[in-house]
């Protein structure tokens, strides 16, 4: 054998054992998780962040006071310490805590980020959730200054948040979007693209993002080595896609993916697959009948409206609704205000009502839907039957954007619109604010027989949103309101 050789074997059994000596049984800490996304985020703005994309990501790059493990007990973020006295919590933050720019993580971070949070400009889409703090409503309804919310930084690190009524679930709050840090200076420096890019980012949590490619989409997070907190990622990186070409559920099994939101359509798939999967009942289907059309009118649509009409043509994944609380909200409130199917009734009123229209015509009317696989089918079963009994026609068109079409909705400038409302937690009061506009509302009972009297709302279905992943992903624990998966804790063998 030669020197070369000699000397390079001896090099490679060195490594070799180096590697076994120091990282024996952790490769996992190396691996990459691939995910696949089911819509592509629009900003990861913390305080702004909305869709299932976007808070998935937010959870897994920023970290707030609090955090949630996987067994859903509530502990320090970079909280080190709290106290609780007299409805003012105070928080002692963690010293070594920094940004992954290098800037520490200080109290005014987070007195700058709950400030933004219910700032009526920023328009955060869960401001609902800190009105339990001091002035936080006023505020985001535009009746007092933001400088008057009940948080202040004593020092960098100290924080108090002063509650106006006692909060249970406070604490839980403080692990979710709407709670994390800004770092002013950074933000300013931004102008006005915070959150919108890659440049535009820095991470305080397990992960810090390194690649937005908004063209051929692709986000990339690895792990964070600033990071000192308890939650230090187990795995290398995080690469994030979303395709146009093929399914998630196609990229789960041709191996191109380890973990993906897969559509309700693909669920008898998956259970046929060798994948994991788990799921939680969190979006009611509405139809909105318009404003323009008379409390007569919109009596009759009810009374031709049945779960039996439609039933046989509801997508995969989908169940009739007899109420507007999807399972996550743990209420049964089966059938309390939904208007008993009557065709003769419908019939009689919508006949009575044509005679009083010009022409003595129904007018020529459309319904749009969410443009999601199969929701076609179930528009053009309601309609049809409404068609068939009313003599009315009817016209369906797809909306691809659910945001404008909502906005077109509480405008009332759509005649009839069929759409999902998702909720992301348990609250029954964010439910009910998101739901029907009502903060501060009475019981589900009697809330579901205010919003269904006028007939402008009925509920039609309950959709599951679905997570599935390889079987060699390990610690694939889901958090229903919080952007569903931690990475930090999951291990790929």
């Amino acid at each position: 054998m030669s020197i070369f050789r000699k000397i390079l074997s001896v090099t490679i059994c060195l490594v070799m054992l180096l590697c076994c000596i120091s990282g024996c049984g952790e490769k996992y800490m190396d691996a990459i998780i691939y995910f696949e996304l089911l819509e592509k985020p629009q900003t990861l703005d913390p305080q702004t962040a909305q869709s299932d994309s976007e808070l998935l990501i937010v959870r897994n790059i920023y970290e707030g006071l609090m955090r949630e493990t996987a067994d859903g007990k509530i502990i320090g973020g970079i909280s080190e310490s709290y106290s609780y006295e007299n409805l003012t919590y105070t928080f002692t933050l963690k010293d070594d805590a920094v940004w992954s720019n290098g800037d520490k993580v200080t109290a005014y971070d987070f007195e700058c980020g709950l400030r933004r949070a219910v700032n009526p400009k920023i328009k955060a889409p869960f401001a609902s959730r800190l009105f339990s703090i001091v002035n936080a409503e006023a505020i985001s309804s535009g009746n007092a200054d933001v400088s008057t919310l009940g948080v202040k930084a004593i020092d960098d690190n100290t924080l108090t948040i002063t509650l106006c009524q006692e909060d249970k679930n406070f604490l839980k709050t403080l692990t979710t979007s709407i709670c994390m840090p800004c770092n002013e200076k950074f933000f300013e420096d931004s102008i006005g693209k915070y959150g919108l890019d890659a440049e535009n980012i820095i991470s305080n949590g397990s992960y810090r993002l390194t690649k937005w490619n908004k063209e051929d989409f692709g986000i990339r997070l690895y792990k964070n080595e600033e990071y000192k907190g308890v939650f230090d990622a187990q795995n290398a990186a995080v690469f994030i896609s979303c395709v146009d070409d093929e399914t998630q559920f196609a990229r789960l099994t041709e191996g191109q993916s380890d973990m993906a939101f897969v559509n309700s359509s693909e669920l008898d798939n998956i259970e046929k697959s060798d994948l994991k999967s788990t799921n939680v009942q969190n979006i009611c289907w509405v139809m909105t009948i318009g404003k323009n059309y008379s409390d007569q009118v919109r009596r009759a649509f009810a009374l031709a409206f049945s779960s039996d009409v439609y039933e046989k043509s509801l997508p995969n994944g989908f169940s009739a609704a007899k109420s507007i609380y999807p399972q996550i909200l743990n209420i049964n409130a089966d059938g309390i205000g939904i208007t008993q199917y009557d065709i003769n009734g419908a019939k009689a009123i919508m006949s009575e009502e044509i005679v009083k229209m010009q022409d003595k015509k129904f007018p020529l009317s459309t319904l749009y839907y969410y443009d999601e696989v199969g929701v076609k089918g179930l528009a053009t079963s309601i309609v049809g039957h409404w068609q068939q009994n009313f003599s009315t026609f009817i016209n369906i068109e797809p909306s691809g954007n659910l945001t404008v079409m909502q906005n077109e909705i509480k405008e009332g400038s759509l005649d009839f619109a069929l759409f999902p409302i998702t909720t992301k937690s348990d609250s029954f009061d964010e439910y009910a604010k998101n739901f029907a506009g009502i903060s501060n509302a009475d019981l589900p009972d009697a809330l579901q027989e205010e919003v269904l009297a006028k007939h402008r709302i009925l509920p039609v279905a309950f959709q599951t949103t679905n997570i599935s992943h390889i079987s060699s992903l390990e610690n694939v624990e889901i958090s229903e309101d919080n952007g569903y998966v931690d990475f930090s804790i999951i291990v790929k063998r």
